[in-house]
Formats: structure tokens, C-alpha cells, sequence
């Protein structure tokens, strides 16, 4: 999985970046067909806004795309609050993906009639 990690209007230095690669690749060991996950912070120059450092995650997986954002006082609290919300979507999607083949199965194998000797469709003629 390749992962990027950028800011928009904002330097983001070595130690925030190793810290965010490292509690974001902990979404991989929940689910591991990820592609690319893109990590982005930005800050607001606003002094009324409590929590001024932004980080918006997005999550590249085979035909799918998650994206989870949060804001913190500091870019720490702000990546911990964004991979919280990742690791639930990840999660939920993981469930998605497991159960349909297995409903799928079990509504095959209920619908079809148990027969002895002779298949249905030909018991009928």
C-alpha cells in the first residue's frame, strides 16, 4: 500500500509523517486490499476555532473509496480522531464484503429442493 502524506498551506515535518504513516497502517491489518491511502493537513488561521489542525484521509481499495477527516489541537489528536473514523468504515466495509458471498450461499442452498433419486425438474413432467 502506498501512502502519501502532504500538506495544503502547511509544512509537515519528518516526525508527523512518520507518525501518521505509522497509526494509518494500522487500518491495513483490518483489511488488506488497500491500493493507496493519501493523507493531507491543513491549518486554520481562524483564532476562534478550537482545533485548528485539519487531516483528511482517503482510502483507495479495489472500486472503493473511504475517506475519513478530523480536526485536533494538534496534528497528533487529529490523525488519531481520523483513523478512529477510518478504522469503523473499514471495518463496516470489511463486514459488507464477507457476508454477501456467504447470504448469497446460504440463500443457494436454501432455495434448492433437497431431492432423493430424481431432480426436480424432472419429477415434474
Amino acid at each position: 500500500m502506498r501512502i502519501t502524506v502532504n500538506g495544503k498551506n502547511v509544512d509537515v515535518s519528518d516526525e508527523i509523517r512518520d507518525e501518521a504513516i505509522a497509526k494509518l497502517s494500522k487500518v491495513r491489518r483490518l483489511f488488506d486490499r488497500f491500493i493507496e491511502m493519501d493523507v493531507v493537513f491543513s491549518e486554520e488561521t481562524n483564532p476562534r476555532i478550537s482545533d485548528p489542525v485539519h487531516c483528511e484521509v482517503v482510502l483507495h481499495a479495489k472500486g472503493k473509496y473511504l475517506r475519513a477527516s478530523a480536526s485536533g489541537p494538534d496534528p497528533i489528536t487529529a490523525i488519531d480522531r481520523a483513523e478512529a473514523k477510518l478504522a469503523r468504515q473499514v471495518r463496516k466495509l470489511k463486514t459488507q464484503l464477507v457476508s454477501k458471498p456467504r447470504r448469497e450461499a446460504a440463500a443457494r442452498q436454501n432455495g434448492q429442493p433437497a431431492y432423493v433419486g430424481e431432480p426436480a425438474h424432472l419429477e415434474a413432467d
